[in-house]
């Protein structure tokens, strides 16, 4: 994570937004930290809408705590099976959703 003062923010601005997208930059004034800017060039509508959705990230934190979950490979391996089931097609405008 970069750290740049309050003022250089202010006077490179188009710098900074540039190179928030590959890093989160610590924001500080007097040499305090006061703001953290994180790039969401990449996100779509959804990924914004959940990522700041206190409600997706308590249903998140329930999830983790039941401890039920798959290793990633193990789900990889499952995606990979309905894959080869169904022929690879998969419409590429849709977009899965989370469960809930």
């Amino acid at each position: 994570m970069k750290t740049i003062p309050a003022n250089e923010l202010q006077t490179n601005l188009d710098a900074v937004l540039n190179s928030s997208q590959g890093e989160r930059i610590l924001i500080s004034r007097e040499g305090k930290p006061c703001a953290v800017l994180v790039g969401i060039q990449d996100y779509d509508a959804e990924d914004l809408q959940l990522a700041t959705s206190p409600d997706f990230w308590l249903l998140i934190r329930q999830r983790r705590a039941e401890g039920a979950s798959l290793p990633l490979a193990e789900v990889e391996a499952q995606l990979k099976n309905r894959r080869r089931k169904s022929g690879g097609q998969r419409s590429a405008t849709r977009k899965p959703r989370p469960h809930q």
